[in-house]
Formats: C-alpha cells, structure tokens, sequence
C-alpha cells in the first residue's frame, strides 16, 4: 500500500518536480504455520505455507514437509500432506490433558521448525446456545442474534476462542418439475418438456466462520461467558428466509493463543492465514532452528465444546414477509428462432441461462404483446435451481 501510495503521488506531481525513483528493499520470505490440535477423537490439521513478496502470490502451500507432534509421554504422531500446504494425522488422536505437545516440521530443503511445549488447558462446555430477534447499533438494523453462555466453575478457562458452522435451507422460488429440453437444431430448432430427474427444488449451503471471536473472563469475578454474540444476521439476508442452522464450537486457548489472535485480528482482520499478513509484525510460538528465519504462526492446543442450533423465519417473523431472494426472477418468454436465424431459447437452455417455468401466458394488464415470444415461460437458472446456489444432498445432522 505505501509503494502503491508513493507511485501515485510520483505520477501526480510529476508536473511539479523531477520524479523520483524508488529503491526495492530485499523481501525475506517467511514459514506461514497455523494448527490446533484438541481433545475432539478426530483426524487433526496443520496448514503450512510460505509468504511471498507482493508483486507476486501472497501465500503458497509448502509441499513435501515431514510434520510431527510428540507429546510428553512420548508418544508420536505423523502428518502427511492432503494437498498443497495442509497436513492431517495419519491416525486420528486426541489430546490428554496433563500432557504437554511440541509440533516439529521439517521442510525438505532440511530447514527445521519446532514449536514451544504447549499444555492442554481446561475444558468449559457450551450451556446454552439460542437466537433472538433484535436490533443493533442503537436501532440501525433488526435482525437475528446468535448467544452463547457457558461456565467453568473451576475458574481454569479464561480464554475462549469461537468458530461457527451455519446451514441453511434454499428453495427456489420459481421451481417446475418439469425441465425444457433441446429435441433438435437443424433444420427444424424444436423444444420440448420433461420431467426433471434429481432434486432442484430445496437445496442446503454450508458456511464457516472466517473471522477472529473471542472473549476472557478475566476481568470478571466468576469464569463465566453471559449472552456473548457470535452471530448477528440482518432481517434481510435471504439466509434466514426457511430454516437455518448454526453449529458453534468452543475453543479453551491459554493466554498466549489468545494475544496471538487478537494481534492477527488487528493486523488482518481474518483468521486465516493463507490471507494477507504484515511479516515480521506477528511474533507466534514456533522457531527456526537452522537460521534466523521468520516463523509466523500459531501451534495451539485446545479442548473444544460445541453445540448446534435450529430456527425457522416464521419462528420469530410470523406472518412477515420473506426476505428477497438473492436475485430478481422476471418470467421470459424467448422465442425458438427469430428473424436472420438465431434461436434465444435453445441458446439459453444449452447454456444453462434459463430454467422452464409453465407453458406461456399472455401479458394480463391488457397489452397486445408485440415482441416474439417462444412457448415457454422461463426464469433464470438461479431461481429455478437450486443447485446454483446450494447441494441438493440433505445434511446428515438436519432436522425438520
């Protein structure tokens, strides 16, 4: 940003004064290292990547690294790469609290990388997870708010980190069962209408957290989480309009994870980082063991608690309105073939452009329709078609 800064104001006032040139400064590259290990029975993940000057990719996978967490008891386990930068064990584990765990990575140009000794926390289980219909910044927006509380009575937990899953149900607006289909082109362009063969109708989309969200309590006389917003979703997002779901976990971190992520919040505003980062800014608790190399990053170990949450729109908007669907769906009627020879229809459904609505039907405020017209009322795919937007798979975990 400041070299983009300096070039325009060079560009700017270069009627005014000699332009000036500026100096490449030397760019170190620097490990890039995210994992949290927990006390979930799971297939755990370690991200690797390497940072990049500006002028090219910002972030790239590290391939071909070996990566290995040993506890304090001595047990091992391996990571092998799933794909470009991200490492799962081997075997699925789970941290034991008393033990203390060291991540080590090699890269295969022999550097070694290798983590403080990090401790398991204490465990805080989620008590409650619920939604309210309210509004935020003193009236501006109305809308959903996702709370948690929870408690640890032995005080152990302080520190809590947050990430969240929500589902939520799509239908399309403008559904047939029925689909048109291409029957021939030449000589004679002709349409047809089937019935569709798989599900488009009602269709389900999966999205993660990818912010920072975290409290402490360490400033309050009991360790105790009361109505913390994880979520807040305005009345109008079309996510909200049939049923929607939210799957939040809880992560326990000890202090330093905690700094470490409020100082990645300032400095990126994401929680990733696979995203842009300010080197040399973000001090984590892995060491380059062969040189001085930078190391960014974070080797967390957490316990988790989560827990899932369910609502429909009219469950706090009876009678309301739905909010508007993600795209407008004017009904289109194009003809099969016009004049000099082209053919709209056709065109739209090869390309997937148009999805079949009804047989056509005549304008009903009394004009006299002008323009050509084909025999089918069409819509956009998106409204017709769920499958644009979502997964026609119902989730394993979904509740009606």
């Amino acid at each position: 940003m400041q070299v983009l800064l300096a070039l325009s104001l060079g560009i700017f006032m270069h009627s005014c004064i000699d332009p000036f040139e500026i100096e490449a400064t030397e760019f170190n590259s620097a490990l890039v290292v995210e994992g949290t290990i927990t006390n979930q029975y799971k297939t755990q993940r370690i991200l690797v990547s390497r940072t990049f000057p500006l002028d090219t990719v910002l972030m790239s996978g590290v391939s071909r690294a070996k990566v290995e967490v040993k506890d304090s008891n001595g047990n091992l386990y391996e990571f092998k790469e799933s794909s470009a930068g991200v490492y799962t064990s081997k075997e699925p584990f789970t941290v034991v609290f008393g033990h203390t765990y060291v991540l080590t990575i090699q890269s295969n140009d022999g550097k070694t990388y290798v983590s403080e000794d990090t401790a398991v926390p204490a465990t805080s289980s989620i008590d409650n997870l619920y939604a309210e219909r309210n509004f935020k910044d003193d009236g501006a927006e109305e809308g959903m708010f996702i709370y948690l509380d929870s408690y640890d009575a032995t005080g152990e937990s302080k520190y809590y980190r947050y990430e969240y899953d929500e589902t939520y149900k799509i239908i399309a607006p403008f559904y047939s069962f029925a689909d048109a289909y291409v029957v021939s082109r030449t000589p004679n362009p002709a349409v047809d209408i089937r019935v569709r063969t798989k599900e488009e109708r009602v269709c389900y989309k999966t999205v993660s957290s990818n912010t920072i969200i975290q409290e402490n309590t360490t400033n309050l006389s009991e360790d105790k989480v009361n109505k913390f917003p994880i979520r807040f979703i305005n009345r109008d997002n079309f996510i909200l309009s049939h049923r929607y779901s939210v799957l939040v976990r809880q992560y326990v971190q000890n202090r330093a994870a905690f700094a470490y992520y409020k100082t990645l919040e300032t400095l990126s505003g994401t929680e990733s980082l696979f995203s842009q980062i300010q080197t040399g800014l973000l001090e984590g608790n892995i060491k380059a063991l062969t040189d001085e190399e930078n190391v960014i990053g974070f080797f967390q170990v957490s316990t988790v608690s989560e827990k899932r949450l369910f609502f429909n729109y009219t469950d706090f908007f009876p009678n309301e309105e739905l909010p508007n669907f993600v795209s407008d769906c004017p009904i289109v009627s194009p003809p099969i073939v016009v004049e000099g020879g082209a053919t709209p229809l056709l065109d739209a459904i090869e390309n997937n452009l148009l999805k079949y609505y009804g047989e056509y039907t005549p304008p009903q405020d009394g004009l006299i329709q002008t323009q050509p017209h084909g025999p089918y009322d069409m819509v956009y795919t998106v409204c017709g078609d769920c499958t644009v937007l979502g997964s026609n798979v119902v989730p394993d975990f979904w509740i009606e």
